[in-house]
């Protein structure tokens, strides 16, 4: 019997034809939940949509009316939300001596203040509790150059999850993170194509391998599932191989 069966889930940031929210919607859609996948981006929205069964909405995160709306959708459609999935973002690269407000606010708009709007409007809509889960990053566990603005609003959503979970226990709602490694998508193609990187990664990695978008999928699915990870709360799961520990170079 498919694990999520009679289960809703809404996927924010599902519009990429190999990104995060797409795979996890179509490994929650395999084990039975019915989808709501949603993005800014219509077009490849709606193919996604069509070819889960699912339902397409557009939502542009930084307006908090449609992240409101798709919740409110989501409820008419199918009666009932029990799994949320925020992956949106934009990669944001800018050294702190470059930096404006200007260039800030996109990456703040959409990865934190949009995310947290998210966190409410998910657990409004789960009225029986349910599974938040948000896509965060490697970077908001280790520093790099150019990323204090990328990896900040990741860090600080992880640690806004941590409050969530405390303030929606007794509604039930677990909220959880799964703080991503470098994994070929949409936007991650180019770094790919570098063979450097890739070899650089993979010696920092214990695993001995790069991630995969099944292994976010299935990352996924067992923080959404209550009966695989019902306990889990609170928690940001790294999924990096072992690169998030860090180490000491090899002589």
């Amino acid at each position: 019997m498919a694990s999520l069966a009679g289960k809703t889930a809404v996927i924010l940031g599902a519009s990429g034809s190999a990104n995060f929210g797409s795979a996890i919607a179509r490994r929650l859609a395999a084990e039975g939940a019915n989808t709501v996948v949603s993005a800014r981006r219509a077009e490849p929205l709606t193919q996604l949509a069509s070819e889960l069964g699912g339902t397409a909405v557009q939502c542009d995160v930084t307006r908090e009316g449609d992240i409101e709306l798709l919740f409110k959708q989501a409820l008419e459609t199918h009666g009932r939300v029990d799994i949320a999935v925020f992956s949106a973002g934009i990669h944001s690269g800018v050294a702190i001596a470059d930096l404006t407000a200007e260039a800030i606010r996109p990456t703040a708009e959409i990865s934190f203040i949009g995310a947290l709007l998210f966190f409410r409007y998910a657990a409004e809509a789960m009225r029986d509790g349910g599974s938040v889960i948000t896509v965060s990053s490697l970077t908001a566990r280790i520093p790099g150059p150019g990323l204090a603005v990328y990896s900040a609003a990741r860090a600080g959503i992880d640690y806004a999850t941590k409050v969530a979970a405390v303030e929606y226990g007794e509604r039930r709602v677990r909220f959880n993170s799964i703080a991503a490694g470098l994994i070929q998508t949409d936007m991650t193609d180019d770094f790919f194509a570098m063979q450097s990187i890739i070899d650089a990664h993979i010696n920092a990695t214990p695993c001995g391998r790069m991630g995969t978008l099944d292994d976010m999928a299935e990352a996924a699915l067992f923080l959404a599932d209550e009966r695989r990870s019902g306990y889990i709360n609170g928690q940001v799961l790294d999924l990096a191989g072992g690169q998030q520990n860090g180490r000491l170079p090899r002589f």
